[in-house]
């Protein structure tokens, strides 16, 4: 094969091995909102899952927080029929209800206490230090995202606590990469979701973008929740270049600076002066602060603290005071050398709590005294109107001012993309990798209607030069007289080897050895036989040895079974 035939076709292979890789390019998940506003303590933007074979649709609630958040929690029965008697339409209420029994799928094989799987208690390594905590009934199920026939992935085998205690009134869909260990009978760390997602090749990237949703926005902007995984909606925040770094203690990723907190009423003086660290979980409601920070807003805004529930509840005129002021606050967050301030106005603030909380539909103020840095949060209220997105390639993490476009306009889904040398970028989707494809492969298309046409002109050629130095046809009688009765002998004696002669220019040509393509090894996220899931960067998040194990402390034994009502 000629130098130039195998150019060509070399170049026709890697293109098609090009547009092969574009048109598999991974592209992030987006998990549409349920389109319901669910909560005891707010209106809280909640998002579908279906649990269960046949699929039970639940609506849970994103949680963030790396250590709680590894695998899903759903309410099972007894968070209405043996906590909530008497509450009124509570399986709605609490987003549905998982009905294990009704499940083909179920599984509690390798677990404790049988056929209702193993009760341990919730890890809420963070949330247990503000009062949060439960029970679980741990087993395997089959969830998939998103609602009927979304597209969205499905994760077999799955495991899954069940929950009844009032601290987590929804369900959780769970956020953290992180895998979840027992060490009760067996020591194999069981993959997040988005571990699995990971690692099956389904989204680019351990990473995900998140807003709450805010109830009180107009009904003609995209005012419910937003969640992405492997990369971010940009039409969703405003972006700035500030970074924060997960915090040194693995259980507290998302911590940060608060250096102050202001708001924009006449004489107003700021609540909070000195900075202080805190930690940013969707599983909390509300904001918890120092105590001289709550007493500061008490005093601006005539707050009355209820030690009986340990809240600020308002009365009418307390209210009405607070929505006529209509005060915005400011929140000034430091990475230690740069800032960015998220914008909340009274609206987010404007919470109502209700069964089985009180009895009675009552406003509060959603800030609750803190003791000491372990218990400084910024809960939902605060992600109503900022933007997270959490890079656990890069251990990276931002907060951004979430915005609520008009609902006509289209989602900006940016993949937030993991590269060989651990490092993560962005890429817009501006043309996407099945666009991508078809213009190399009209490319390649071309290049290969240029090999067709060199060809055909080549062989063309060839037989032209063939026919021009044919032999001339040998006469089958000699016109030459010979002297006597001598003829002549037109035969070939059968002594002499005669070979077949090549027509001048024409080379005798053999196929060669095509040359090999092989796709180069790339960097693929596989579970090794130990299931270890580990962290780019400096900082590993890891499972090992010197890792906090999701056990019973010791000391405690197994939460008893509840008994069948």
């Amino acid at each position: 094969m000629s130098t130039l035939s195998c150019t060509l076709l070399q170049s026709c292979l890697w293109l098609t091995l090009v547009a092969t890789a574009l048109a598999a390019k991974i592209s992030p998940i987006v998990i549409p909102p349920s389109g319901y506003w669910d909560g005891d303590d707010g209106q809280w933007s909640s998002f579908f899952v279906q649990v269960g074979t046949p699929g039970q649709l639940l609506r849970l609630l994103p949680g963030t927080s790396v250590e709680a958040s590894t695998i899903f929690w759903v309410v099972r029965s007894e968070g209405c029929e043996a906590v909530n008697p008497t509450l009124s339409n509570c399986a709605n209420a609490r987003g549905g209800i998982f009905q294990h029994n009704t499940s083909t799928t179920w599984s509690t094989q390798g677990l404790a206490n049988g056929e209702d799987g193993a009760i341990y208690t919730l890890v809420t390594v963070e949330e247990s230090k503000i009062g949060l905590s439960g029970n679980g009934s741990y087993g395997y199920d089959t969830v998939s995202l998103g609602v009927g026939k979304s597209g969205l992935p499905t994760l077999n085998n799955t495991l899954i606590a069940e929950i009844w205690t009032d601290d987590f009134f929804l369900g959780v869909l769970p956020l953290s990469p992180l895998p979840f260990n027992f060490t009760n009978g067996f020591n194999t760390p069981i993959p997040s979701m988005l571990g699995q997602l990971r690692n099956t090749s389904q989204v680019p990237s351990l990473s995900w973008a998140y807003t709450a949703g805010a109830y009180y926005r107009d009904s003609s902007t995209n005012k419910f929740g937003s969640l992405t995984l492997g990369g971010y909606d940009a039409s969703r925040f405003v972006a700035n270049n500030v970074s924060f770094s997960f915090g040194s203690d693995f259980t507290r990723d998302l911590l940060l600076k608060l250096t102050s907190i202001t708001y924009n009423t006449v004489s107003s003086t700021p609540l909070l002066t000195t900075s202080v660290n805190v930690y940013i979980d969707s599983l909390v409601t509300e904001l918890w602060l120092p105590t001289s920070v709550c007493d500061a807003f008490a005093k601006a805004f005539n707050l009355t603290y209820n030690s009986g529930a340990n809240r600020y509840l308002l009365d009418d005129k307390t209210h009405n005071a607070l929505l006529a002021s209509n005060p915005t606050f400011s929140f000034a967050l430091s990475n230690g050398t740069q800032s960015v301030t998220i914008a909340l106005p009274y609206a987010s603030f404007d919470l109502n709590l209700t069964a089985p909380i009180v009895g009675n539909t009552t406003h509060t103020f959603p800030i609750r005294r803190g003791q000491n840095e372990s218990q400084y949060v910024l809960g939902r209220t605060f992600l109503q109107e900022a933007y997270i997105i959490a890079d656990y390639e890069k251990q990276k993490f931002s907060v951004n001012q979430a915005v609520f476009p008009s609902t006509s306009v289209s989602q900006n889904i940016v993949s937030i993309d993991y590269s060989t040398d651990g490092q993560t970028s962005s890429s817009k989707s501006g043309l996407s990798g099945g666009a991508i494809a078809g213009i190399v492969i009209g490319a390649v298309a071309a290049i290969l209607l240029l090999v067709a046409l060199f060809f055909l002109l080549r062989r063309r050629r060839r037989a032209r030069r063939a026919r021009e130095i044919e032999p001339q046809e040998i006469a089958s009688k000699s016109m030459t007289e010979l002297d006597g009765d001598k003829s002549a002998i037109r035969e070939m004696d059968g002594t002499t080897q005669h070979k077949a002669k090549v027509a001048p220019g024409l080379g005798a040509h053999e196929l060669g050895h095509d040359p090999r393509y092989e796709l180069e090894n790339d960097n693929r996220f596989e579970m090794a036989h130990e299931q270890r899931y580990e962290m780019a960067g400096q900082h590993k998040y890891e499972l090992g040895s010197g890792a906090p194990v999701h056990e019973l402390p010791e000391g405690r034994e197994a939460a008893v079974e509840l008994p069948a009502p």
